[in-house]
């Protein structure tokens, strides 16, 4: 999208009432002209005076009212209101990392979410409305396991959960409402994450739990995401919109295609986290040998993983760097503890941690304990 050229587009055009709700709709082909590009930050800062635009009146504030009624809509479904912070990394001139930092999360990201949101929900609608094809995101209620999982670790924090009642989004909503307050709250919003299921494309809707959507589809990213084109041909094809429409027995192919394009996305997303490791550990490698403030992400009975507090990349504190006292391990407590002197190394716990290893090769980080003499335990059976 280049300021001042024409762009050829699938456009969606949606009808709301003053309560957000999606009254109709229609889809056509389309040329664009784009005005001017605008960054999150450019918009946000008009829109907070801090900046001037000639797009804030007859775009912008516009915008921004049709997206405070898409919220009224939201918070009458109650979505999964789950924000974990995403890690950005900054480069210098000379190709090398500059530094770690936490992405601001705006209105303006906001604003643009629910248009999309509100476009996939009307071009999942409108195929189901044509009795078309349609590839759609599916996102399933957690299971029993999970829930039981979630219940015992918030148990130990003492917080209720409880699981006789039927589970909702808002059910998780209210436990992250209760605890937005405690220093642990990054770790609550964390095992929430972990109890649900993984998204998936399937060209049966199963409905999308998180969203707390029945008909939900992928329809706004073709350029990036080939559930997306799908999406488009089988409204071109239903819609009557010219060439370029899902073929002919191009249905039957879907299911396979679903399976292929969600395993394809899980193996994208552990490559962007491989990714970021390794940048996270080439930027620690310079640290080596310092003390460094860290956050406990994870217990094991071999040791526990921390993440650096502001940066990220969890690094490993095997059971041996904690000194020659055995350590007993808690798998509801999410936690260590010494059998003599009841220290205790528990998920979510902040503490000062030495650098020992930062490959940025394999992403791999390694610390111990300041003042610990550490102690090869041998092998465990």
């Amino acid at each position: 999208l280049k300021q001042g050229r024409d762009k050829a587009v699938l456009a969606a055009t949606l009808h709301l009432g003053a309560d957000g709700s999606l009254q109709r709709w229609s889809f056509h082909r389309a040329r664009i002209r784009v005005v001017e590009n605008l960054a999150y930050e450019t918009a946000q800062a008009v829109m907070d005076g801090r900046a001037d635009s000639p797009l804030k009146e007859p775009v912008l504030e516009p915008l921004w009212g049709c997206w405070r009624a898409l919220m009224r809509a939201r918070e009458g479904r109650s979505p999964l209101d789950l924000e974990l912070p995403e890690k950005r990394v900054v480069l210098d001139a000379a190709g090398g990392v500059a530094g770690i930092v936490v992405r601001e999360r705006l209105d303006a990201h906001r604003v643009i979410e629910e248009m999309m949101i509100a476009a996939n929900v009307a071009a999942a609608k409108a195929l189901e409305a044509k009795k078309a094809p349609c590839m759609y995101r599916c996102h399933e209620a957690p299971d029993r396991e999970k829930l039981s999982s979630l219940k015992e670790y918030l148990g130990t924090l003492g917080i209720s959960f409880a699981l006789g009642q039927v589970v909702t989004p808002a059910t998780f909503n209210r436990v992250l409402e209760r605890t937005r307050e405690r220093g642990d709250f990054t770790e609550i919003s964390e095992a929430v994450l972990r109890s649900q299921t993984q998204a998936y494309y399937a060209p049966r809707s199963t409905g999308h739990f998180g969203l707390a959507l029945q008909s939900y589809a992928h329809f706004t990213s073709p350029i990036r995401r080939y559930s997306d084109v799908l999406v488009h041909r089988s409204l071109v094809r239903a819609h009557g919109l010219g060439e370029g429409g899902l073929p002919d027995g191009g249905e039957q192919r879907l299911a396979a295609i679903g399976e292929h394009i969600s395993f394809t996305e899980r193996r994208a997303m552990e490559a962007e986290r491989e990714t970021l490791d390794r940048y996270i550990a080439r930027h620690l490698a310079s640290h080596v040998g310092q003390v460094v403030r860290a956050r406990i992400s994870g217990v094991q009975a071999f040791g526990f993983f921390a993440t650096v507090e502001g940066i990220g990349g969890d690094g490993l504190v095997p059971v041996g760097a904690l000194g020659p006292e055995r350590f007993r391990f808690d798998e509801a407590g999410r936690f260590l503890e010494g059998a003599e002197t009841g220290t205790r190394y528990a998920q979510g716990q902040m503490l000062d941690l030495q650098l020992e290893e930062a490959d940025p090769v394999t992403g791999s980080l390694r610390f111990s304990i300041p003042g610990i003499a550490a102690v090869d335990r041998g092998p465990r059976f």
